[in-house]
């Protein structure tokens, strides 16, 4: 059974390709994210990625990993074995995110791996830059999206690792 809360590091593998094209994609990259499940009755997904490259084959996350952009879910099937997950293009009310949030439309589905936990999702996103007391934020803006080179698709594939500073 799926934990309904946790906060884990995932070694993930990502493709990411045009926002128009969702079946296009580049060749995979790796990077670390940090996912973390929340909420009384585990409502709530938070997948974050870390800015932190990925060295070899590391079987454990480094320990100084930390969020950079986070991606909000909410849960929209509850399935003990693979709960699904709809991501949020605004912030919902009473939920915050370690450090930006970053609006996508797009699913993610958890699963277990023997004892590992795993992350299968795809979305896309396109925003604009803001300020909010002097913090940067990402604002959601319509299609066709105006500057839409940053607009894009991405697939996750990952897989929890080893970390120690998981309860930080």
């Amino acid at each position: 059974m799926i934990p309904q809360s946790f906060r884990i590091a995932m070694l993930n593998t990502l493709r990411i390709g045009p926002y128009d094209t969702p079946y296009r994609t580049n060749a995979p990259l790796r990077e670390w994210l940090i996912a973390a499940r929340s909420g009384p009755t585990g409502e709530h997904l938070i997948i974050s990625d870390t800015a932190t490259s990925v060295d070899s084959e590391d079987i454990r996350a480094p320990d100084d990993l930390s969020e950079q952009n986070s991606i909000v879910a909410i849960l929209a099937e509850l399935h003990d074995s693979a709960p699904q997950f709809l991501m949020l293009r605004h912030l919902p009310d009473g939920v915050s995110v370690p450090g930006r949030f970053f609006p996508a439309d797009g699913v993610a589905v958890l699963s277990l791996d023997g004892a590992a936990l795993g992350l299968n999702a795809f979305g896309r996103h396109a925003h604009s830059r803001g300020t909010v007391d002097g913090r940067i934020v990402l604002h959601d803006i319509p299609h066709p999206a105006p500057d839409a080179e940053g607009a894009i698709n991405w697939h996750f594939a990952a897989l929890e690792h080893p970390w120690s500073a998981a309860m930080k």
